[in-house]
């Protein structure tokens, strides 16, 4: 019988709490996007809190649907192996569930796979909008302004060449 919460589900949970908590503040780290086009944070900001708020809420809805299918449902065996058959395995209510038999593992896992294609479809969204918005010559002119400060390897900073090249001096002194 088992008869744990996956961490994975836990963990998802908790990013999908701090997700919504950050679309409805508007604050935190998601926020933190370098290169926007000027005059359009504000159009930036309103869009993705709307975007988190939305994501964030179907982020809980899976997690809630995988953590849901652990409480309600343990995966059992239900026919021991014999010589000629193997074991049977199969979700069995822990309790009966009453009005809300219509959970099996079924719906939940179902609930749960289309909510992660949803997180899936509104996370690529995400990243075009964020593109929409984004001034891509900005990170061009920020490189260019620092100048030298860039290291390469054939200029900019000195790197000791001994720990990088290796010659055969050794070999030919011999």
């Amino acid at each position: 019988m088992t008869d744990s919460f996956s961490l994975f589900d836990i963990l998802l949970l908790a990013i999908s709490a701090y997700v919504l908590y950050a679309g409805i503040t508007g604050k935190g780290r998601l926020y933190n996007v370098e290169n926007i086009k000027e005059g359009m944070e504000e159009e930036f900001k309103a869009m993705t809190r709307k975007l988190y708020i939305v994501l964030g809420s179907i982020m809980i809805i899976n997690s809630a649907a995988s953590l849901l299918r652990g409480a309600l449902y343990a995966y059992e065996e239900t026919a021991a192996a014999t010589d000629t058959t193997a074991a049977v395995y199969e979700w069995v209510a822990k309790k009966d569930l009453g009005s809300f038999s219509f959970l099996t593992p079924t719906v939940l896992g179902v609930i749960s796979y289309v909510a992660l294609g949803i997180t899936l479809a509104l996370i690529v969204l995400l990243i075009i909008k964020m593109r929409k918005y984004t001034d891509k010559e900005a990170a061009a002119k920020k490189k260019a302004a620092a100048g030298g400060a860039s290291c390469s390897r054939n200029g900019g900073c000195v790197l000791p060449k001994s720990a990088f090249e290796f010659d055969d001096e050794d070999k030919k002194q011999d």
